[in-house]
């Protein structure tokens, strides 16, 4: 969000990246909380929200980073969804 907001890049590569339907069903049935599907549905929109209303894109961008900072800051197991392996090799 942080990258959209200083317009690092666009939103059709936030949407691209991130903001995807698909990845809101995934959300749901690994059992994640409701605000954050409802984040990712938000962002769906913004390219609507970039085209119908440009007035409120920044607005619409900061909202959705203090929502996705406020369920990051009050979950317990925000980013640990996903199994993750981590190997050192050495050269």
């Amino acid at each position: 969000m942080n990258c959209t907001r200083k317009k690092l890049i666009s939103i059709d590569e936030a949407e691209g990246d991130i903001f995807k339907p698909y990845l809101a069903k995934l959300l749901e049935q690994a059992g994640s909380t409701k605000k954050l599907i409802e984040i990712i549905n938000l962002g769906c929109e913004l390219e609507d929200v970039e085209s119908l209303y440009p007035e409120n894109l920044q607005a619409q961008i900061e909202d959705l980073l203090s929502k996705s900072l406020t369920v990051i800051s009050q979950s317990e197991n925000f980013g640990r969804l996903i199994d993750r392996e981590i190997k050192i090799v050495e050269d």
